[in-house]
C-alpha cells in the first residue's frame, strides 16, 4: 500500500456499532504506512499545531446505560451498632438518550479560545432508579445550546433562557464531539501501529477535569483510499470536580479520509465513580453511537458568532433553573448548587465546590397569611431568635427591601457557634401580597464566608413564587370529558389531569408554621 495523506478537520460525538468482520479483515491485510494527521496540544519542534481549528457536522448519538447507583447514608459518618460505617445503599438503573443535532465549533489548544454552538433537533432521555422512571426532553426555546471555555472548563448554556440541570445533564454527553478528531496522529504509521492520547485530549474527550493514571491507546487496524478504520482502547483513573473515577473503554472508529474527519464512533465504557457530596456514586455500563458528517450549514440557519453574540453575560448565562414541583416556587442559582431533598413542605440545597460543602441552605413553606399581611422585620428576628437559640452569640445585620420579582424581603444576618466551630446565619423571609411566604436559612462556616461570596443574594433576588394549584374535582372532570365526546364540535374548558396529578389530588405541601 502507498504511503497515504489522511487530513482531521474537526470533531463532533456520535456512535454505531461495526461489523466485527471488517475488523477482523485487518490481520489478512499487508502492513501499509499511512499518515493521520490532526491538530495537536503537545509541544514540540516536530509539531506546529493550528491555533483554531473549525468544523460543521450533523450529528446523532444514541447511549444506553444501566448499572447501579450507590447513595450514602444523609446522616453524616451514619454506623451500625457494632460501630461500623454503614455501607452506601445501592439501586439498580438503567438509562438511554437520543440526541440530533447540528454544531459548529471552534476548538484551540487554549480551552479559554474553545466554543460550539449547537442547534438540537431532537434530545430526549429515560433514566429508570429502582421502580421511578423519570423522562427528560429539551424544551423548544432551548434548541440553541453555546458551550464555551471557561477556567473550569467547558460551561454548557442557552442564550435565551436558563436550563434545568435535568436539560443540562442531558445534552453534555459522555463523549464530546468537539475533539473526537483530535484522537488521530500527525505521525505516519502502519497498519497495528499503536500511539497514545495525549492526556489534555482524553480530559477533553471523555470530559473529565483531570487525569491522575492510565492512558487510552489508538491503534490503526485498515485502511483504504476512502477510510481507515481504528480502534481506541484504555483505563484511566481520572477526577471530576475532585472526585475519583475509573473509566475503562473499547472504541471503534471510522476515518473518512476525503474530509480527514471521524464519521462514525462506537464505544463501550464502564465507569466507577464514588459518592460526592453533591452526587450519587455509580458503577454502570455504557454503549455510546455516534454517527457525524459534515454540513455546509446549520438547519438553523445561524453560525456560531451570531448565537455567541446573543450571551452577553456569561456568568449569568451559566446560571442554572432550580423548580420545586412539591413546594411551588423556582430561582436561578450557580451550577454548584444541588438539590439534597425536597419533599414540599421544605427543601435541603447544598454549595459543593471541589466535593467540599461550603453553604446550606433549608427553604421552608410557611403557612400562609391572609392577603395584604405582612410579618415585620421585629418579628423575624424574634423568630429567627428563637430558632437559634443557646447557638446565638449575635445578630448583625437586619434589612428589609423588595426583591427584582417584587417580593417582599426580610434579611436578618446571625453569627454563632455550634460545638466550637464559628457558623454564619444568614435566613430570609419571601412573601408576596396574596399571604404566600417561604423562609430560606443559609449556614456556612465563617471561614467560607468569602469563597460563598453572594450566592444567596442570587438565589434570593431571583426566587419566584409559583401560585398553589386548584384541588382537582375528578367527577367534574369526567363529566367533561364525557360531554366532549358527545359532542364533538364542543371545546373542553377544563383541562385533564394527568394520572399522577389524580393520584396526589394537586394539593398543597404541609406547611410549616
Amino acid at each position: 500500500m502507498d504511503s497515504l495523506q489522511i487530513k482531521t478537520v474537526a470533531s463532533n460525538r456520535n456512535v454505531t456499532l461495526l461489523d466485527r468482520r471488517q475488523w477482523l479483515i485487518a490481520s489478512l491485510v499487508a502492513a501499509g504506512t499511512v499518515s493521520l494527521t490532526r491538530p495537536s496540544f503537545a509541544e514540540s519542534k516536530n509539531i506546529a499545531p493550528k491555533s483554531t481549528e473549525t468544523g460543521k457536522f450533523r450529528i446523532r448519538a444514541v447511549s444506553e446505560v444501566s448499572g447501579e447507583i450507590r447513595l450514602k447514608s444523609q446522616i453524616n459518618d451514619a454506623k451500625a451498632k457494632n460501630g461500623k460505617l454503614i455501607a452506601a445503599k445501592t439501586a439498580p438503573m438503567k438509562a438511554s438518550s437520543t440526541l440530533e443535532y447540528d454544531e459548529h465549533y471552534e476548538s484551540s489548544p487554549n480551552i479559554l479560545q474553545c466554543r460550539t454552538y449547537q442547534h438540537f433537533r431532537e434530545a430526549t432521555s429515560e433514566i429508570q432508579v429502582d421502580r421511578h422512571v423519570t423522562k427528560t426532553a429539551l424544551r423548544e426555546q432551548c434548541k440553541d445550546i453555546v458551550r464555551f471555555g471557561s477556567d473550569q472548563g467547558l460551561v454548557t448554556a442557552c442564550p435565551d433562557n436558563p436550563l434545568f440541570a435535568a436539560e443540562r445533564d442531558l445534552i453534555e454527553c459522555p463523549i464530546n464531539s468537539m475533539f473526537l478528531d483530535q484522537l488521530l496522529t500527525e505521525r505516519e504509521v502502519n497498519i497495528a501501529d499503536k500511539w497514545t492520547v495525549e492526556r489534555e485530549v482524553a480530559c477533553r474527550l471523555l470530559n473529565v477535569d483531570a487525569i491522575q493514571d492510565g492512558k487510552l491507546v489508538m491503534c490503526l487496524v485498515e485502511a483504504d483510499d476512502s477510510k481507515a478504520q481504528l480502534e481506541l482502547n484504555g483505563t484511566i483513573a481520572a477526577s471530576v470536580r475532585q472526585v475519583p473515577t475509573t473509566i475503562v473503554l473499547e472504541g471503534k472508529l471510522l476515518l473518512d479520509r476525503s474530509t480527514g474527519s471521524i464519521s462514525w464512533f462506537a464505544v463501550n465504557l464502564e465507569e466507577t465513580r464514588e459518592i460526592s457530596e453533591a452526587e450519587p456514586g455509580f458503577h454502570v455500563n455504557a454503549q455510546v453511537k455516534i454517527l457525524r458528517s459534515g454540513i455546509e450549514s446549520m438547519v438553523s440557519g445561524l453560525t456560531l458568532d451570531e448565537v455567541a453574540q446573543r450571551i452577553t453575560n456569561q456568568e449569568a448565562a451559566s446560571l442554572l433553573q432550580f423548580q420545586s414541583d412539591l413546594g411551588y416556587y423556582r430561582f436561578l442559582a450557580n451550577r454548584k448548587w444541588s438539590t439534597y431533598r425536597d419533599n414540599g413542605e421544605e427543601a435541603t440545597l447544598r454549595y459543593v465546590v471541589n466535593d467540599r460543602v461550603l453553604c446550606q441552605c433549608n427553604v421552608t413553606n410557611m403557612i400562609d397569611l391572609e392577603p395584604g399581611r405582612q410579618l415585620s422585620l421585629e418579628g423575624f428576628r424574634s423568630d429567627v431568635k428563637a430558632g437559634l437559640g443557646s447557638s446565638l452569640t449575635e445578630m448583625i445585620e437586619g434589612t428589609e427591601r423588595l426583591t427584582s420579582n417584587k417580593l417582599r424581603m426580610l434579611r436578618i444576618v446571625s453569627r454563632g457557634s455550634v460545638q466550637g466551630v464559628g457558623i454564619l446565619w444568614i435566613h430570609y423571609h419571601l412573601s408576596n401580597d396574596t399571604g404566600r411566604r417561604v423562609v430560606l436559612a443559609f449556614t456556612l462556616n465563617e471561614s467560607n464566608m468569602e469563597a460563598f461570596s453572594q450566592e444567596d443574594a442570587q438565589i434570593t433576588d431571583s426566587f419566584e413564587l409559583v401560585n398553589w394549584p386548584t384541588k382537582v374535582d375528578e367527577k367534574s372532570l369526567d363529566a367533561a370529558a364525557q360531554a366532549a365526546k358527545q359532542t364533538e364540535d364542543k371545546k373542553v374548558l377544563v383541562s385533564q389531569p394527568t394520572k399522577n396529578e389524580r393520584a396526589e389530588g394537586k394539593s398543597r405541601p404541609k406547611m410549616a408554621r
